[in-house]
This record gives C-alpha cells, sequence and structure tokens, in this order.
C-alpha cells in the first residue's frame, strides 16, 4: 500500500499524510501502536497493576490472544518484511510499538508478582515468554497458515486459562522456595 493509497482511503491530501506523521516509518508506527491498544492500552495496563496478578494475567492475556489470532493481523509480518527493503529501520519500529510494548508489560506485571510474592523470583524476560508460549503454543502456527478457524472465544479463553493455570503451577510463591 503506497502513501498516496493512505491518503485516498483516507480522504486527505498526501501532503496532509506527511504533515501528521512526517514519514511512512512514523505513520506504520501510529497504526501499530494503535493496533497495540487492542491488547491493552497503557490505560488498562496502569489498572491491571492494581488487580490481583491471576486476573490481570486473565485480563491481559484475553486480548493479547484474541489480538493474535485476529485474520486481519496475520498479514503484518509480510507487510513489516517487504517495507524493511526499504525502510530497514521499519521491523524495530515495529516491535517497540507493538510485540515488544506488549512483552515489557508482561513482564513488568511479572516483576510487581515477584515484589508482591505472587509468583517465586524468577527471571522475569523467561518467565513472560515462557506465559506467551502456553498462551499461544502449535495453535498460532496453524492458526496463522490458515489450516485451523480463527478461534472462538470460549477457545481463546480456555487457552489463557490453560496456560496462567499451567504458569503458575510452576511459578506460583511458595515459603518452601526461601
Amino acid at each position: 500500500m503506497t502513501t498516496e493509497d493512505i491518503a485516498a482511503a483516507a480522504g486527505v491530501a498526501k501532503a496532509t499524510i506527511y504533515a501528521y506523521f512526517g514519514d511512512k516509518g512514523t505513520l506504520l508506527e501510529a497504526v501499530i501502536h494503535r493496533e497495540s491498544d487492542l491488547t491493552i492500552s497503557d490505560e488498562q495496563f496502569k489498572q491491571s497493576l492494581a488487580m490481583p496478578f491471576e486476573d490481570a494475567l486473565k485480563f491481559y492475556g484475553m486480548g493479547y490472544v484474541s489480538f493474535i489470532h485476529r485474520r486481519e493481523i496475520l498479514g503484518w509480518d509480510k507487510l513489516i518484511a517487504s517495507a524493511a527493503l526499504k525502510f530497514p529501520e521499519i521491523p524495530e519500529r515495529f516491535f517497540k510499538a507493538g510485540p515488544g510494548r506488549g512483552q515489557e508489560m508482561l513482564i513488568s506485571l511479572i516483576k510487581q508478582a515477584v515484589l508482591r510474592k505472587e509468583v517465586k523470583v524468577c527471571e522475569p524476560v523467561m518467565a513472560a515468554d515462557d506465559l506467551t508460549g502456553l498462551w499461544l503454543g502449535f495453535t498460532n502456527i496453524e492458526v496463522t497458515l490458515g489450516v485451523k478457524p480463527e478461534l472462538t472465544d470460549d477457545e481463546i479463553e480456555n487457552r489463557v486459562d490453560h496456560g496462567i493455570a499451567v504458569f503458575m503451577s510452576f511459578y506460583r510463591y511458595s515459603d518452601r522456595y526461601l
């Protein structure tokens, strides 16, 4: 999609797009950040910090898994790879605005849970990676490749609940770890 296509779809001049965003990379970054807010907005993240850990994980996980398995998202990797040929900084900007931002939020939730003794002392980056792996599993590849239909809300909730249960069976805080 060209900048001209975007301007035409928005009903504005190409110059208007550049006046707001400066360049195509900044435009793409803004779109990705907006899409990332569908997983969890900055405000929702702040609110989740006050929740019990497992409730916060459920809230975050439902948004995360729902977002990842949306059909509209499945083409982003191709778009980013294509744009990277002309704009090599695009993959890093995409990562920071989207998946990296979300993962940092999850890592922050885990760090806070360690401090509140809701989970045992652990490496939060590894723990977040473990949890996202439990949530997505092999099903993510099947949905991405189109060999399995998009998950239903019930299937998403089951995956999130199961992932949290398995995660907590390993990471739950216990006095015996002292």
